[in-house]
């Protein structure tokens, strides 16, 4: 009787060990693309154009946007999905997410005129990147939870770098 209590009670440590897992199938984060270079200005060579810098900005939180809609495409809601492909998948948009914001972040404002400006999208992409690197986190362990926690703010995320970089500089 004591076996049976003993192996019933490693088979259920085996079941919960199960959820909220990792596995070794989950794809590592991939290493960023070289940055987009911005154009330069004509009038100043070597000196970034600010009319091109805030347009690259701008293009990428469009891209951002674009990003999430072609995920949530082919999972349309806050369902964490069993079929095979929604772990990678999600683990590819999480990392085209999150080196897009990274390289946005990592643009230098070529004026202190859009200084201002651009830390103001950058506080915005901060919180984009911690959100959506906790999401990829929550789905790499299947953490259902967590991935919906992630799933409710991350449109308001991504429309936060959005507002930021529309606004005017």
């Amino acid at each position: 009787m004591k076996g049976r209590a003993v192996l019933a009670a490693l088979g259920a440590a085996a079941i919960l060990a199960g959820c909220g897992t990792a596995d070794a199938n989950f794809p590592a984060e991939t290493v960023c693309p070289s940055p987009q270079a911005v154009p330069t200005s004509r009038a100043t060579p070597g000196t970034v154009s600010p009319q091109a810098f805030v347009g690259r900005v701008r293009a990428g939180a469009a891209e951002l946007r674009r990003a999430r809609e072609e995920l949530r495409e082919v999972y349309p809601d806050d369902r964490f999905y069993r079929r095979d492909a929604f772990r990678p998948d999600f683990a590819a948009y999480a990392d085209r997410t999150l080196c897009l914001a990274r390289e946005l972040r990592a643009l230098q404002a070529p004026t202190e005129r859009l200084a201002a400006w651009k830390a103001r999208v950058d506080a915005a992409l901060d919180e984009l990147a911690a959100h959506t690197a906790a999401g990829r986190e929550a789905v790499r362990r299947r953490n259902v939870s967590e991935y919906r926690e992630w799933y409710r703010g991350a449109d308001a995320k991504i429309e936060a770098v959005e507002a930021a970089a529309m606004a005017s500089p």
